[in-house]
């Protein structure tokens, strides 16, 4: 009897499944799993597989005697920021919106005054070395000025009957000075002050947190409160609208317009020709798999050969889930590259070599896959595979296949760019239903309940999102609301994998009636609800139970759940490789 142990390299982790080949039939020895090392195929990566097997051979005390890998193809995962093509504005200028601390209450629209040049900074606060402006101004305090003299400063001036408007602050002291004047003055911190004393005009708004700006965000108000002309109007309104969202926001009129910002924001190649990279990217979900053949992020003097590229806007997913704007300086996208087929691609004679024992490539991950994952009891022979991994989507035909990059991974990463997130925390956080804790053990889930944790959670964690992490609740966000980020992870998932699996489809001529998921990400717990709805309603669609149609044939064999597919299928490709 001859046991075979299939070794599945994915981009993100690496299986191992162990069968034994014997006259009555085949018998699933056991499985385990690892992260991958290093870049899918490299030389780490195998030395992680072979590690691997040896762990497998101690935990079943078993002797493994060959192996069988699949050619290997990678997929780079990253992320990328492209400036924001903001309209054209005149020489009305978005300074800030919706800093995260501001202080005070109130608007103005009045001549910005740097505080130096009425106070000897150096110096200890006296009398203003200048007469009382009549009209409301703001102050623009200078760098390295502590909160304490600020607010001492400021309130020389409004004893003195100074119409303050507003002050800006360069550092991130907003609260404690707007606390120390005792005022409803608006304050906002994290500005550059010192490129605004040229500002002829500027406009200070604060209101409360969750309420938009009233005076900012309204083209009339604004336009007669800086004194616009009937051609400035429209900037103004183009104005106004990028700020509809915000609580808060300072704007400054320039002497002259700026000049139009450039547009080196890379390209990507279909057909021979390229394209400006954010004007391609919504075309993307209408271009099957491999339709790119290239593409160059902003500021690359080449570009990159790819076999497929998929692309998120995560700006877009933002807009689509009801999200308040926030950064008007760029634009995030994450995008997953599939490498280009090589002759290189399998790796078994370096695994052979690695753990002493013949390893031979099966013709196609893929139909490994196809094969393990119709050992789930119920399969039927006709039922369309789809095997999502960390780098690819793998539709899998009886007849075809089609092989789509962005999967697992990619949504990883655009979790955690949107929620500024480590990698490792967005793993958890990007697989189900979170709740947000309220004091203690007490949590609102994302359909309004409530009720007690098992244990409590650390103060700090109070009034943030957690999800169940390797540690026990694991708080990540304080931002959103549990609905709100729910609402958001499911367009995430939406965009990254159901959109992804669409275009795949565009490839199949095939009208499935049975559709049967598998991989490591199949495990997210609404993965199977977000894949049924980009599906007709007559489609059945169900996880993986590999292995479990070989189990209650009467063998004693380990029913593997939902990840190991292609594992399995490869241990079962043995026999058609006479190993």
């Amino acid at each position: 009897m001859t046991v075979v142990a299939g070794i599945d390299v994915g981009n993100a982790t690496t299986e191992v499944v162990a069968v034994r080949h014997a006259a009555n039939g085949l018998e699933v020895l056991g499985a385990d799993c690892l992260p991958t090392r290093g870049r899918k195929g490299s030389i780490d990566s195998l030395r992680g597989a072979a590690a691997l097997v040896r762990r497998v051979e101690r935990a079943l005390g078993t002797r493994i005697d060959a192996g069988v890998v699949a050619p290997l193809r990678a997929v780079e995962t990253s992320t990328l920021s492209i400036p924001e093509l903001a309209p054209a504005t005149g020489r009305l200028r978005i300074v800030a919106s919706a800093v995260d601390t501001p202080g005070g209450r109130g608007a103005c629209i009045g001549p910005p005054v740097p505080l130096e040049s009425v106070f000897d900074v150096a110096g200890a606060a006296g009398a203003p070395s200048r007469s009382r402006p009549e009209r409301p101004f703001v102050v623009l305090l200078p760098r390295g000025l502590g909160y304490r003299a600020a607010a001492d400063r400021l309130r020389c001036l409004r004893d003195e009957g100074w119409p303050i408007g507003g002050v800006l602050v360069p550092g991130d002291e907003g609260v404690l000075i707007s606390n120390r004047l005792g005022a409803d003055i608006p304050v906002v911190d994290l500005v550059d002050t010192e490129g605004l004393a040229a500002a002829s005009m500027v406009g200070v708004e604060v209101r409360d947190p969750g309420r938009p700006v009233r005076l900012l965000s309204d083209p009339i108000a604004l336009g007669a409160g800086f004194g616009l002309g009937r051609g400035e109007l429209e900037d103004a309104a183009a104005v106004c609208r990028l700020l509809l969202d915000s609580s808060n926001a300072v704007v400054a009129l320039e002497a002259a317009a700026a000049a139009a910002p450039g547009r080196d924001e890379g390209w990507i190649e279909m057909g021979g020709a390229r394209s400006l990279f954010r004007g391609m990217v919504p075309r993307l979900a209408k271009c099957p798999p491999g339709t790119v053949t290239a593409f160059a992020a902003p500021g690359s003097s080449s570009g990159t050969h790819v076999g497929d590229l998929w692309v998120v806007d995560l700006g877009a997913v933002a807009d689509s889930a009801s999200q308040r704007k926030g950064s008007l300086a760029s634009r995030a996208f994450v995008l997953a590259a599939l490498g280009r087929r090589t002759d290189g691609d399998s790796p078994a004679a370096r695994m052979s070599d690695l753990l002493e024992l013949p390893v031979v490539c099966a013709p196609s991950e893929t139909a490994a896959a196809r094969t393990g994952a119709l050992t789930t009891p119920g399969a039927l022979p006709h039922a369309l595979v789809i095997d999502i991994g960390g780098g690819t989507i793998d539709v899998i035909a009886p007849e075809s296949e089609v092989i789509a990059a962005g999967a697992g991974e990619m949504l990883t990463v655009g979790v955690a760019v949107t929620l500024g997130l480590p990698l490792a925390a967005a793993d958890w956080v990007k697989r189900g239903p979170s709740l947000r804790v309220e004091g203690g053990q007490r949590y609102e889930a994302e359909d309004g309940t409530r009720g007690f944790l098992e244990r409590p959670v650390a103060p700090a964690a109070t009034g943030m999102l957690a999800v169940t992490g390797p540690a026990g609740m694991m708080p990540f966000d304080r931002r959103h609301s549990p609905a709100e980020w729910r609402t958001m992870r499911l367009r995430l998932k939406e965009a990254v994998v159901a959109t992804n699996l669409k275009r795949a489809l565009l490839l199949l001529d095939a009208d499935p009636r049975q559709v049967l998921i598998v991989g490591g990400p199949t495990g997210d717990d609404e993965l199977l609800g977000v894949l049924a709805r980009s599906l007709p309603g007559e489609v059945a669609i169900g996880r993986g139970a590999v292995g479990g149609s070989l189990a209650s044939a009467g063998h004693s064999s380990v029913v593997l759940g939902h990840r190991y597919a292609a594992a399995l299928g490869l241990a079962m490709a043995a026999e058609a490789a006479d190993l």
